[in-house]
């Protein structure tokens, strides 16, 4: 029998390529990725050694265990819903597998989390490393590609879209900030060595183009500034560092075209990449079925009669709306709360503002990103939310 630290190892070794792969997931040179690809290996790895060591990788605390039975609930809503609404002329399962799988990843990680398997600090420092392996990738030009967009290049990056591009930039660079100003939670001075990371994940941002991962990414910062509980002197030091830094930035944004014009959309034209007319479509849709919603299936079939063809609502909220009804809606809203009560109760006790600072970057990103329901990322920063504070005794008790 092999021993149960050799297969907990291998279980946090398989997470944190795991983590390190999601930038890579999309990548087929060989057109087997829909059969093989690093991540998915890494997280069938992830799943195997999970049972082998049940004991060791299903938290039942209220903490994390109640949040995962609601959000079972709301899964087990969603999938009647779209079962009763199916018909010959979906192309959807009403069965959403990608989904599920999130779901029981974010009760794993978050289990992982509480039994200090795995560190918070970890999880971010493989992510960052990944992001700028992308960055150096970018610079010799290998899995560079563009989409054309509103008459507009913007950076696509190994079968990513430009907006999950601009995601993975924006939160490396939240990650790697927090470290800096945070250097003895994370790991002393060595934390300063992540500053060469910075111009690659600002770089990977702008080029994107993506104006909702560079907003997400300036109120993550912004808040994470703000709510520091810092002495007077320092706070003036901070934000002597957050001017300069962000003139910086702002330098680099006016000379990136890209973002730089597509800002200027927003602000002169109120143009949002057409997000305001399928926003429309989607209300009017919800409307019809307002209590129930038309789970997935039934939110295809109308939404293509409503739009003309099927557009997802860029818009996780509108998403659960239309798709749950009022019902869905409220049990979501509440599972979110949960975590927004975590997130305080970290800053709280720990005074420290990164929990907070991922609930802005969380609850910005998924206003107005397409399919973001589905999006492993958005699932582990969930679980990371919600299980850091717990892992704390101090917080526990």
């Amino acid at each position: 029998m092999i021993k149960s630290s050799i297969i907990l190892k291998l279980k946090v070794i398989a997470l944190l390529v795991f983590i390190f792969s999601i930038p890579f997931e999309n990548w087929d040179p060989f057109g087997i990725a829909h059969v093989f690809s690093i991540t998915k290996m890494a997280g069938l790895i992830y799943a195997l050694t999970t049972l082998f060591i049940a004991k060791r990788s299903f938290s039942f605390s209220k903490q994390v265990f109640f949040p995962f039975k609601i959000l079972f609930f709301f899964y087990l809503l969603l999938t009647l819903i779209s079962i009763f609404n199916f018909d010959d002329l979906n192309t959807f399962s009403p069965i959403n597998l990608t989904l599920f799988q999130n779901i029981i990843m974010y009760w794993i990680i978050g289990s992982d989390l509480i039994y200090r398997n795995v560190s918070i600090k970890q999880i971010m420092l493989y992510f960052i490393l990944s992001v700028f392996l992308m960055g150096v990738l970018l610079i010799f030009g290998i899995g560079v590609g563009a989409e054309y967009v509103e008459g507009m290049s913007r950076l696509t990056f190994f079968e990513n879209n430009a907006n999950i591009i601009g995601i993975l930039g924006g939160l490396s660079l939240t990650f790697v900030v927090y470290f800096i100003l945070n250097p003895k939670k994370a790991f002393g001075k060595k934390s300063y060595y992540l500053l060469v990371t910075i111009p690659f994940s600002t770089n990977i941002l702008l080029l994107s183009g993506s104006r909702g991962a560079l907003i997400s990414t300036i109120l993550a910062i912004v808040g994470m500034f703000i709510f520091r509980k810092d002495s007077g002197q320092k706070k003036v030091l901070q934000y002597l560092f957050l001017f300069l830094a962000g003139s910086i930035f702002l330098n680099k944004m006016l000379e990136s075209q890209v973002i730089y014009q597509r800002l200027m959309e927003t602000t002169e034209e109120g143009d949002l990449g057409g997000r305001g007319l399928i926003w429309n479509h989607t209300l009017e849709i919800y409307e019809r079925s307002p209590v129930i919603g038309w789970g997935n299936t039934g939110f295809e079939k109308e939404m293509t009669i409503t739009h003309g063809y099927f557009k997802d609502t860029h818009n996780l909220f509108l998403y659960i709306l239309v798709t749950t009804g009022i019902i869905g809606f409220v049990i979501f809203m509440y599972f979110l709360y949960l975590h927004f009560k975590s997130a305080v109760r970290f800053y709280k006790y720990e005074e420290d503002v990164i929990m907070l600072g991922l609930l802005l970057f969380y609850i910005t990103t998924v206003f107005k990103s397409g399919g973001i329901i589905n999006d492993k990322l958005m699932w582990i920063l969930l679980a990371i939310i919600i299980a850091t504070p717990i892992a704390n005794p101090q917080i526990k008790n």
